[in-house]
């Protein structure tokens, strides 16, 4: 996974807009003693996974909380934190790594485990495939080499790792440039709750895939529907720590998440009919971030 710095200009308008609708929601989760105490713990916890002992992870969840919560530019305080990360070193002799190269060192099976979860959900399509929200490409690179599929990426940011040779395309998030029908099934890996607007997926969707998604989506946790909904704001918190603090590569959080359910019904209203869904629960050891597969057919 590769991190992208951020040139230091000015940000335009739109931009800061978008800075300040984030530092509120982040103002907001931390307002509530909840969440607090909830995001908290794990952010505690993904520090003690990446080596930190307990009372430097305390400390450091502490600093970052306080940062967050000043008066000052958010980009300016994302950009700090990410050095800091950078700036602390865990482990002895030669394994002695930086907490950002740790996250990175355990995360190298990632696409692997996401090969694993959405390929035999696709194996039986012949005609051609789009990876939307396709991020460094890796998924997709598997999915052709492995999986043995006829497959596209495309996404809204530019970070393809540089191993990959399978086509990863940049497109502006409305319109896809290809025709009606163009795939026979689409996969979607933790995409939907990055953009703030994701109805225009499922509309878009609905334009170019004829056949099948395949959708693995971060989740809220709780037993119902009313728990899940408490828990959005900490997931969130999980999803800001991962996407904002430890990459800076300007990756949209606008924490529009679902609840399974939810998912199911908004996709039955486009026409899709649930064939498959599986909680994969926490299946990442580093992150407190619950994981949810679906599969639709029409």
């Amino acid at each position: 996974m590769s991190r992208v710095a951020m040139p230091e200009i000015e940000q335009s308008p739109e931009k800061q807009a978008e800075l300040q609708i984030l530092k509120k929601r982040v103002e907001g989760a931390l307002a509530n003693p909840e969440t607090h105490a909830k995001a908290k713990a794990d952010f505690e916890y993904t520090f003690v996974q990446l080596g930190l002992p307990s009372e430097e992870a305390v400390s450091l969840c502490q600093g970052i909380f306080t940062a967050v919560l000043s008066g000052r530019p958010l980009e300016r305080i994302e950009q700090d934190i990410l050095k800091q990360f950078e700036s602390i070193v865990v482990g002895a002799g030669d394994s002695k790594r930086t907490l950002v190269d740790v996250l990175e060192h355990q995360l190298n099976g990632r696409a692997q485990k996401i090969f694993s979860q959405v390929v035999l959900h696709l194996k039986n399509c012949k005609g051609k495939i789009i990876d939307y929200g396709a991020g460094d490409g890796q998924v997709t690179q598997l999915l052709r080499d492995e999986g043995g599929l006829d497959i596209e990426g495309f996404d809204v940011r530019t970070y393809v790792n540089p191993a990959v040779t399978v086509p990863i395309k940049f497109f502006d998030g409305k319109r896809l440039p290809a025709p009606d029908g163009a795939y026979e099934a689409a996969v979607l890996t933790n995409v939907l709750h990055h953009e703030k607007d994701n109805e225009k997926i499922l509309a878009e969707l609905d334009r170019v895939v004829t056949k099948r998604l395949v959708i693995l989506e971060t989740v809220p946790v709780g037993k119902t529907e009313e728990e899940m909904e408490a828990d959005k704001d900490r997931t969130f918190m999980n999803d800001y720590l991962y996407n904002r603090l430890f990459h800076n590569a300007d990756v949209p959080v606008p924490g529009t998440f679902e609840t399974p359910s939810g998912w199911i019904k908004r996709l039955a209203d486009h026409g899709w009919r649930l064939t498959y869904q599986e909680d994969l629960r926490f299946d990442q050891s580093i992150i407190k971030d619950r994981h949810y597969l679906l599969v639709f057919d029409r």
